[in-house]
């Protein structure tokens, strides 16, 4: 394609080369400054900029023939030559555009987007400021998006200054799709055909744009040959005239201002209307597919502060709606434990969890932009009118509305997590509901003093501007008066609306606006997990063992007679169990009030490893480990005995048990900070003094450790080339390392005879012959069996599933009941605030 581009204001691609494994493109070598070098001088003047203008114009001109449009025109891209020749460079977004192209194939065609590592300054800043506004909201480009950029790039060069400009890629974006230019900043000697030129091109509506770019040519055409009437004449009058010197405008303000007047008169005169009047109505939800499920985190809805437009997640995907439109339209891709889609507070942007990231996007569509990086698993968040997010987890975090790093303003607790931060009216106060105990508490942000306003809440608390308190309290909202001033509640909840989609950790699927209207969420299997034995066909045989919430964690006993997990229950406590799959039965093997997971079995299949924020003493040395951090712990494994204390984390938010050397002597766990940006692979010595080493940690992602059963290799996961990939190398001395899966995966487990090596990849169950007698050889990656609607770890860290001994069955889980289960419905009620002080009075 680019090289169908041979013109003398275009540089050249002269052929592709291969160097080694990488591709390179052969390009014309042009000296000389770029435009943006000698705009960085200041001004340009006429007689200089006109003549490249039309070089620029020509380049365009010849790749639009060619059904060519170059989609990143700024003046970086564009080179001077010392003899005056002007070269368009770098057409790596150029997008052939055939004649016969759809509306529904442009409407994929690739625009620029933002990542996380093209937002430095200069970079992204300097691409968004010449974004045409269809590229900017996310739309199809054609050759008028770059008749846009052109008369961006020619007023730049007029006026010495970047038209469009901002604080962050946010503001430069707006100000594209808003700002009108200020005509007046152009040279007074700029000619008429150059003025209706930059404002044909810089006409927002594309319909309303100059079409070609061949008509630029002609006008800078007429303005060289001085066709065109002087710069001093009637147009550049007009454009330097004040706008009430002119006389229609003139008659139009008197007008306007006479209107004004007597609107104004008739309101003050016109009886008060009543209040609006209370309304409910269902909308119908994106399709729910067997595969879609809402893990513990978060809301998976929200209504605009105006009560115009709602959100909703599901299918890894956010969808938003006006109210006064038939359905639904998706706009953002996610993934990750939960989105969490909640509004800013004009409407104007959805934010929401991403890939570990907090983004936003606009409700008018484009591209998303990054906010924050690695802010973890998130248990909620709001955005204040004062330009702050915050952040719920096992600690809350604040960030800047306009991106940067989140800053911790409420420590981390090991005991509990906390949901749904809101900042209170007057700034000091933040409102979250702590889980697993559901107490509503605020927490001053100067002193650090904390108050428990309710002791058992439920979860998702917040407070509303009728001056009540609502939280959700086992899928039942309520609703107490709330003294924001005094802090004060007024005792006696009133239930207000049931079946509310609550999550195990309290979080809930409910909204309310500024205006008083209330969004809802029902629906939804409710009935826990079963677990199903699915052999390498995909043929299910379920078991009589249902588990009260989510698993996300199961380790098969050595004899493949018992089960190791653990899940978050329905208050938001973790506790270490097994299942006896010969008699069906569950029994509970920890009872701590805090967080007991990711159990495995010792070699012996005596007794578990499991991972705690408990802090009893040393078993050993009699001293209590750290206050505040995770470590490793072991109990029998039918829950006799005492727990006895292994070794600390010491200051990693996760830790996490993976598997043993063949003689029991070492165990392979993986850890890192919350939201597994930082994972890592380390190794604990059981004899002597229980000392452990990093063994894996890279500037990548090393997780998911698991070993061959003869012990000499080692299977993990690692995001090393962009994505999750599995990978196998030599242990315990590394080395050797190979690719195990194409294509993405994750969660590696070896069969029990060392043959195969099994995998995820979303949904596919994976595996891969492995012949390792004398060195490593890998077969081609085979999907054993592929279904969605299995179980398994949201995030990728924990592993939810296992293999059994023989190494024929996988253990999964699925929701239970969902075939019975009604379909999720969107509830809206209009005005639902009227009815909240009818039924709930404020004293």
């Amino acid at each position: 394609m680019l090289a169908s581009l041979n013109h003398p204001n275009i540089a050249q691609i002269h052929g592709l080369e291969e160097s080694g494994d990488s591709p390179a493109l052969v390009l014309e070598y042009v000296p000389g400054p770029t435009l943006q070098d000698r705009i960085a001088k200041g001004p340009i003047p006429l007689d200089e900029a006109l003549p490249i203008a039309r070089q620029i114009a020509e380049a365009l001109e010849a790749a639009h023939e060619q059904g060519i449009i170059h989609r990143d025109l700024k003046p970086a891209n564009v080179k001077v030559k010392d003899d005056g020749t002007v070269k368009v460079l770098d057409f790596g977004l150029a997008k052939a555009l055939g004649p016969d192209l759809s509306d529904a194939e442009a409407a994929n065609s690739p625009t620029m987007t933002m990542t996380a590592a093209a937002t430095k300054m200069g970079v992204i800043m300097g691409t968004a400021a010449y974004m045409s506004p269809e590229q900017a909201a996310g739309k199809p480009a054609d050759r008028r998006s770059d008749n846009w950029s052109f008369g961006v790039v020619l007023w730049e060069m007029l006026t010495g200054r970047q038209l469009f400009v901002g604080e962050s890629i946010s503001h430069v974006l707006a100000a594209v799709l808003k700002t009108d230019p200020e005509w007046q900043d152009l040279p007074g000697n700029t000619p008429p055909s150059v003025r209706r030129l930059l404002r044909r091109c810089l006409e927002r509506s594309p319909k309303k744009r100059l079409p070609d770019a061949a008509m630029a040519r002609l006008e800078i055409d007429e303005a060289d040959d001085g066709s065109a009437s002087p710069a001093g004449g009637a147009m550049a009058s007009i454009a330097r005239s004040a706008f009430w010197q002119r006389p229609v405008p003139a008659l139009l303000i008197v007008l306007g201002v006479a209107l004004l007047t007597a609107l104004a008169f008739w309101s003050f005169l016109r009886p008060a209307s009543p209040p609006g009047q209370v309304a409910r109505f269902t909308v119908e939800p994106p399709p729910f597919g067997e595969s879609s499920t809402f893990l513990p985190w978060g809301s998976n809805v929200s209504i605009s502060p105006d009560g115009t437009r709602v959100v909703y997640a599901v299918n890894d995907q956010l969808y938003l709606r006006a109210l006064d439109e038939p359905a639904f339209t998706p706009i953002q891709e996610v993934s990750g434990p939960s989105p969490q889609p909640f509004f800013s507070p004009d409407g104007q942007w959805i934010a929401f969890v991403h890939d570990d990231q907090l983004k936003k996007v606009a409700v008018s569509g484009g591209a998303p932009v990054t906010l924050a990086e690695s802010v973890g698993l998130v248990w909620g968040a709001t955005w204040s009118t004062d330009g702050t997010i915050f952040l719920g987890g096992s600690s809350i975090r604040r960030v800047d509305a306009a991106g940067g790093t989140p800053e911790t303003v409420v420590p981390r607790d090991e005991q509990s997590g906390m949901l749904r931060p809101q900042l209170l009216p007057g700034s000091e106060w933040l409102l979250f509901t702590s889980t697993p105990t559901g107490q509503v508490v605020i927490q001053s942000l100067v002193t650090g003093e904390r108050r428990v306003l309710l002791d058992d809440g439920g979860g998702d608390a917040r407070y509303l501007s009728t001056g009540h308190l609502a939280y959700v309290l086992e899928g039942t909202l309520l609703a107490v008066p709330f003294d924001a001033e005094s802090l004060t509640l007024t005792p006696g909840p009133v239930p207000l609306v049931e079946g509310i989609v609550q999550t195990p950790t309290g979080s809930a699927s409910v909204s309310v606006s500024d205006n008083g209207s209330l969004v809802y969420l029902t629906g939804l299997a409710s009935g826990g997990h079963t677990a199903v034995w699915v052999d390498r066909d995909g043929h299910e045989e379920p078991l009589d063992l249902i588990l009260p919430a989510m698993g996300l964690w199961s380790r098969v006993s050595p004899d493949g007679t018992r089960i190791a997990l653990s899940f978050v229950g329905v208050g938001g406590e973790s506790d270490v169990w097994v299942a006896d799959l010969n008699r069906g039965t569950l029994s509970r093997v920890t009872t701590y009030d805090g967080i007991d997971n990711v159990p495995i079995w010792t070699p012996d299949g005596q007794r578990l490893v499991f991972a705690s924020s408990r802090t009893p003493a040393d078993s050993r040395t009699g001293a209590p480990p750290p206050d505040g951090f995770l470590g490793f712990y072991t109990r029998a494994a039918d829950g006799t005995g005492p727990v006895e204390h292994l070794i600390t984390s010491e200051h990693f938010g996760y830790f996490m048990p993976y598997d043993w050397s063949p003689d029991g002597n070492s165990l392979i766990f993986d850890y890192g900070e919350s939201g597994g940006a930082s994972d890592a692979i380390g190794i604990m010595d059981l004899d002597g003094e229980r000392s452990w080493r990093p063994l894996l940690n890279t500037a990548a992602a090393e997780r998911s450790p698991a070993l061959s059963p003869d012990g000499a290799w080692i299977a993990y996961a690692s995001n090393q080339s962009g994505q999750f990939e599995v990978y196998v190398e030599r242990f315990p001395d590394l080395g050797g390392r190979q690719q195990v899966s194409t294509g993405g995966g994750n969660q590696p487990v070896w069969a029990p005879d060392g043959g195969e090596l099994f995998y995820r990849n979303g949904p596919k169950m994976m595996a891969v012959a492995v012949d390792g007698t004398e060195r490593l050889s890998l077969g081609e990656p085979v999907v054993l069996f592929e279904d969605a609607s299995h179980q398994t770890s949201g995030t990728g860290v924990e592993r939810g599933y296992d293999i059994s001994p023989d190494g024929q069955r996988f253990m999964l889980f699925k929701t239970a009941g969902a075939e019975e289960s009604e379909p999720p419905q969107i509830h809206v009620v209009l005005n639902w605030t009227q009815e909240l002080l009818e039924r709930v009075p404020v004293p």
